[in-house]
């Protein structure tokens, strides 16, 4: 459990006010938002989540890289490459269907996760939130079909 009094908390509470869906979250939202946050590290190479898997969880990059990858046919495609204070695995959680995308760990990487049930909670039913999480979804599934 993330302590309100860390550097990491402040942290965490400022990356996630800067994400666009989020600048309508409460204070008392955005503080149990931070502090349902698990940590956790995965090293290169490891499939964070896999394309056509039902979504759990919803990411947050603390350090490291990862890789975005959509299967075409029989082959996969590099469509985006994310960082630090990057998120991730909100698309599945919106629409209720399958992981759009395989994300890879390009290196040692930590991440903050925020569960299914915790995701819908808080920001679900925030109807400004969930507006534009919404809106993001239909945005980033138009673009991965493009790729």
């Amino acid at each position: 459990m993330i302590q309100p009094t860390s550097a990491i908390y402040t942290h965490l509470r400022r990356v996630l006010q800067q994400a666009y869906f989020l600048q309508n979250l409460g204070p008392k939202e955005l503080d149990l938002l931070v502090v349902s946050l698990k940590a956790t590290r995965v090293f290169k190479g490891f499939e964070i989540i896999r394309q056509g898997e039902p979504g759990d969880a919803f990411y947050l990059i603390a350090s490291g890289n990862v890789s975005v990858w959509l299967k075409k046919d029989t082959r996969r495609v590099k469509v985006a490459e994310l960082q630090a204070d990057d998120f991730f695995g909100e698309m599945a959680l919106i629409s209720n269907e399958p992981r759009s995308a395989t994300v890879v760990a390009d290196g040692l990487t930590e991440l903050f996760v925020l569960e299914k049930s915790v995701f819908e909670k808080i920001l679900l039913k925030n109807p400004t939130i969930a507006a534009k999480l919404r809106k993001a979804c239909e945005t980033r599934a138009a673009k991965n079909r493009r790729s």
